[in-house]
């Protein structure tokens, strides 16, 4: 795979492979983290840049490694554009991006999910092929390296503007030498204004710091007695510190003694000088001096030289303290999402119940650090077993962290567990509106398996088929149950389906990342697909059946299908 890079544009060859998906992908995460890209957007820009790129591998390049698919991403302004081109000449025209009406249906989740996160798509014709354009509105972007040299430029002009005195000269080193080794731009603004006062005649200084649409005084130090810390008022253009934020240039008062008690620039001393603190066009606050009519002159050829550096070096700290803030939340985020996995790990099963009436296995593989897949066996007061398999729609941290509370919320009603359907009517109705409003649904499955009567009781909330074989080892029975998925509609009581078991039956029970997984050709494995390999999977006994049905998988796509968790849970009645 060949990369091109620039400043604000990235170049990057992918062979037509689906091996080859991820190294984009974080190629195209390098690109934006090094642009300081807010970390909560990236897991959406990721799912869809997968989506595409996989289209254009599997419809545009057939999988065939010797074609290519070209893709460039460009960060403008707010605007984040990714290009991916791919050789082929497949038509989408009139591509439907509405969420299915059958959760179930092998195709259109992807459009969905592509059109909710991006806010503009288009698919183009080209000479090499098929270009498929998607748009994302995003902040500005900032480059650590371009910050530091703005820095150092701007250190250098003022150093160069400011250099008047010696003292001066020692003032401008000493906050220089603050700025890198002061992190709190707080202690910096304490320690810059203790040594301007050492160098200059300073009456009264106050610093209000820009939060929102609103100016919070910060720092207040001088003769004034009284208090204006954590003071918030708005910062509105018609007031003379909002003119100074509006316009980013610095303004005297005249009379301050004149304006109404309740402005924040009313003062006993007769002017005031405001200078803005501005970084990268952005006004972050201002500092007010204050001082009576007899020092003006001296006050504005001498002081406020310093002030304007202080104002300069201050909205750098911020800056700073901001970047530091970003990556601190990045390496954050990191930390939660190892912890998040190992959370969700913890809530699977890390024993299955074995006991004289039955014995049970399962396995959860998710596609990206977590994911939205779940299974739980949970032994009712010695007389049953409920069995539950789960899968929200999606994958990552939004997914898992439902998964994990429909966990709690099964586990909070295990007084209903010997009737399933009745268990997710309930937890339907918490469930709906929450789901709804997130445009997201649960499939799910539960069952309850009674040791006396063996027999099974399933019901299902739009979830994919389970797999009974009977111990005569007769061809597999598909179990449905009418039921649509948690999250849609309120559905009132789900189905109740009851089978009667015999020793040596086998009941088997899968998400639909096992069935749905597609070969080179797009060809997906699909519920008979599987069902056909179910003989050879029990073949070996229980406790190989996890591991032989993801080989099934494995196999029918040649071990490049990531695009989806698979999950699975093997019952074996004594």
């Amino acid at each position: 795979m060949s990369a091109l890079k620039h400043e604000s544009i990235s170049l990057c060859e992918v062979p037509g492979s689906l091996r080859h998906v991820a190294e984009a992908a974080g190629l195209l995460q390098d690109f934006c983290e090094r642009r300081l890209i807010d970390p909560t957007l990236w897991p959406q820009i990721e799912l869809v840049f997968c989506e595409a790129l996989n289209n254009a591998i599997e419809h545009g390049c057939n999988e065939d490694e010797s074609l290519s698919v070209r893709t460039l991403w460009k960060w403008e302004a707010e605007w984040l554009t990714i290009e991916i081109e791919d050789p082929g000449t497949w038509s989408a025209n009139n591509i439907d991006a509405t969420l299915p009406e059958d959760p179930l249906e092998e195709s259109g989740r992807g459009c969905f999910i592509v059109e909710t996160v991006f806010d503009q798509t288009d698919h183009q014709s080209t000479e090499y092929g098929h270009k498929f354009v998607l748009k994302k509105q995003l902040h500005s972007p900032c480059s650590a390296v371009k910050k530091l040299q703005e820095t150092y430029e701007s250190l250098q002009s003022t150093t160069g503007d400011l250099n008047r005195s010696y003292a001066h000269a020692i003032v401008i080193q000493e906050l220089a030498t603050d700025l890198a080794a002061i992190p709190s731009p707080d202690d910096f603004i304490s320690k810059g204004v203790e040594r301007i006062r050492g160098a200059v005649d300073l009456p009264q200084i106050d610093i209000w710091l820009q939060e929102g649409t609103e100016l919070k005084n910060s720092f207040r130090n001088g003769s004034e007695t009284s208090e204006l810390s954590n003071t918030v008022v708005p910062s509105k253009a018609s007031t003379p510190y909002g003119a100074v934020l509006k316009e980013q240039c610095s303004h005297v008062i005249s009379d301050c003694s004149a304006l109404l008690n309740d402005d924040i620039m009313y003062s006993t001393f007769e002017c005031a000088y405001l200078e803005p603190i501005v970084y990268q066009n952005e006004s972050l606050g201002l500092i007010v001096i204050r001082y009576s009519k007899k020092d003006s002159a001296k006050i504005e050829s001498h002081t406020v030289d310093l002030i304007r550096v202080l104002a300069q070096f201050t909205a750098i700290a911020l800056a700073n303290a901001a970047t530091s803030n970003q990556r601190k939340e990045h390496e954050r985020t990191e930390t939660q999402l190892e912890v998040a996995s190992e959370i969700q790990r913890s809530l699977l099963p890390s024993k299955f119940p074995q006991n004289e009436h039955c014995r049970l296995t399962g396995k959860c593989v998710t596609a990206l650090a977590v994911g939205g897949d779940y299974i739980d066996a949970i032994e009712i007061r010695g007389q049953g077993l409920l069995l539950i398999i789960a899968d929200v729609m999606g994958k990552g941290v939004p997914a898992a962290l439902l998964a994990t509370i429909f966990r709690t919320a099964i586990r909070s009603r295990l007084n209903l567990a010997e009737t399933p359907g009745w268990l997710l009517s309930k937890i339907d109705e918490q469930f709906h509106e929450e789901l709804g409003h997130l445009n997201m649904f649960i499939t799910a499955q539960a069952a309850y398996f009674s040791y006396d009567k063996k027999t099974l009781k399933l019901s299902s909330a739009g979830h994919c088929p389970a797999f009974l074989m009977k111990g005569d080892n007769s061809s597999p029975e598909e179990l449905t149950a009418e039921g649509i998925p948690l999250g849609i509609n309120p559905a009132g009581i789900y189905e109740e389906r009851i089978m009667n078991l015999d020793t040596g039956d086998r009941v088997l029970f899968i998400t639909d990342g096992i069935y749905e997984t597609e070969n080179e050709a797009g060809e997906m494995l699909g519920i008979e697909g599987f069902s056909k390999h179910l003989p050879e999977i029990w073949n070996d006994g229980l406790d190989a059946v996890p591991d032989k049905a993801l080989a099934v998988v494995a196999n029918h796509s040649h071990g490049n299908d990531f695009q989806d968790d698979k999950t699975l849970m093997a019952l074996e009645v004594l």
